[in-house]
């Protein structure tokens, strides 16, 4: 492959018929859309969205190579549930708004959003068919940005697994080997994003749920401070407030400028978090501060596979040698106690969910058509009385306090982000005969460590760090402390900068090609 930079390559359109032969590995690329794929290829949606500003190409091809690549290759991931592109051409030829990633094709999350006059299923029959009447808040600065917004990404049903495979539309597929599970329930994002189908996309994290994808795809995943960007309309109520909204993406300063078009107070919320004065973008753009950064290997106690540990190990040895100081230590937190709280606030909180879903159908909730352990997770949710929600609130709050403690004296925490690289598919999912407690043991046996920054409402990241000898990706998890993600966000910039990832693609290991 070529030795040009992305930034050379797309400072002038004019260089393109030089360089386009060795992109595409000795394939002549004549044809315009030939062109615009090389382009596609090299830009972050910040270089489209240049692009477009300065008349190279149209926010219209922009969306033909997307859908394109999406019915190319989305036969292969299954990473693309609903289409909606004669909704994104319609808004192309009323004229987008003209924000600043104007023409970039977006996809969101089939879960937690809402596209006036699309369906949002979370992956669940019993969704199929009901359209929304409105825009998300979070949708609509997605659009005043100038996103395109074409389709909705493959989830489990209602995001509650750690992988994605769902009955309602199938398993998504991992680019890198697609006979392993993308992780969740932001699979289908993070399958598109590390396909090429998009260069960011929207995802939902509520325990793992961005950076445990982003981590078996080998993207980068950034979950926000707690209620840092809007949660609406239906969840901004909810009391724990675990699940955060942001993105996956394919280099960090495109999830920051995303962020900080993102962020604010949403009207009804029950809280807000600061925004950073700094700004996400321009945190991405400077070097830290030197950092002090525990390096945790010890909680919670679980078996961490080596391939995994050498990916920590890696990062650790970086951000060392950036001149950060980096030590073994621990908050000392009991994972064991902290597991039974959240599964007590997840289930619960999804008891309720489901109770009024039944409701707004008229049928029981085992009639509405959900997975048979769905149903499972409901029933056991109804069972939870208002001191058991309570209490495990109260370990959350527990948790929050010693974590803050602990970051009075490290920066940044430094840790695994899954037990192993991906699984098979079919490993973590829900099987024949599970109970609740089953399916949950199994699959936070996996995700073990991303939790806990749900519960304490700190900013957390997912980092790729190179690939196994089996070339599945690998990753480290960096999480800072509540409000401070523009530390985090340059922290993270400044590690793609040292040991970048950006043109380490699926497409190499002969799986997602699009020749």
């Amino acid at each position: 492959m070529s030795k040009l930079s992305r930034r050379q390559f797309t400072s002038s359109v004019a260089g393109l018929a030089a360089v386009a032969p060795v992109l595409a590995m000795g394939k002549v690329q004549n044809s315009v859309k030939s062109d615009i794929a090389v382009l596609y290829d090299q830009s972050d949606a910040l270089d489209l969205a240049a692009l477009v500003r300065r008349g190279k190409v149209t926010s219209a091809e922009l969306l033909d190579e997307a859908i394109r690549r999406v019915e190319e290759l989305n036969p292969k991931l299954n990473a693309v549930t609903l289409k909606h592109y004669e909704l994104a051409r319609a808004a192309i030829a009323k004229g987008l708004p003209q924000g600043p990633l104007a023409g970039v094709p977006f996809l969101l999350k089939d879960l937690g959003v809402q596209l006036a006059g699309t369906p949002t299923t979370g992956g669940s029959r019993s969704l199929f068919g009901l359209n929304a009447k409105r825009d998300s808040t979070l949708v609509e600065m997605h659009k005043r940005a100038g996103l395109v917004i074409f389709g909705k990404t493959n989830t489990p049903e209602f995001g509650m697994a750690l992988t994605t495979e769902p009955t309602a539309y199938g398993a998504c597929r991992n680019p890198w080997n697609p006979d392993y599970s993308t992780g969740g329930s932001s699979g289908g994002t993070a399958a598109a994003v590390a396909a090429g189908i998009v260069p960011l996309a929207h995802g939902t994290d509520g325990g793992g749920s961005i950076r445990v994808p982003a981590s078996a795809c080998g993207v980068f995943g950034f979950k926000p401070t707690r209620m840092l960007t809007p949660r609406g309309p239906g969840t901004e109520l909810s009391p724990s407030a675990m699940s955060v909204y942001h993105a996956l993406s394919r280099t960090v300063r495109d999830s920051a400028f995303l962020l900080d078009l993102t962020t604010g107070y949403e009207p009804g919320a029950p809280a807000a978090a600061p925004v950073g004065q700094q700004g996400y973008f321009k945190a991405t753009q400077t070097e830290p501060k030197t950092l002090r950064i525990a390096l945790n290997l010890t909680e919670p106690d679980v078996r961490m596979d080596p391939e995994i540990r050498k990916g920590v190990l890696a990062a650790a040895r970086l951000l060392e040698d950036l001149g950060h100081t980096v030590e073994e230590a621990s908050p000392g937190i009991n994972h064991d106690e902290l597991n039974h709280a959240q599964n007590m606030l997840m289930l619960s909180e999804f008891a309720q969910g489901m109770d009024s879903l039944a409701r707004a159908l008229g049928k029981p909730v085992d009639s509405i058509g959900l997975e048979p352990l769905s149903v499972e997770f409901a029933r056991a949710g109804q069972k939870h009385s208002a001191d058991v929600y309570i209490s495990a609130c109260h370990v959350a709050y527990a948790a929050g306090a010693r974590m803050a403690r602990f970051q009075q004296k490290y920066d940044i925490v430094l840790q695994a982000v899954t037990t192993t690289p991906a699984p098979r598919l079919g490993v973590i999912n829900a099987q024949p005969g599970d109970t609740v407690d089953g399916f949950v043991t199994r699959f936070k046996k996996y995700s073990a460590y991303t939790h806990l920054f749900n519960l304490t409402g700190q900013p957390s990241a997912s980092v790729p760090m190179g690939h196994s000898t089996t070339g599945l990706p690998l990753a480290a998890m960096l999480s800072a402390r509540n409000g401070e993600d523009a530390l985090l966000l340059s922290v993270c910039a400044q590690l793609e900068r040292v040991a970048p990832w950006f043109d380490h693609r699926p497409s190499q290991q002969g799986y997602t090609t699009l020749e």
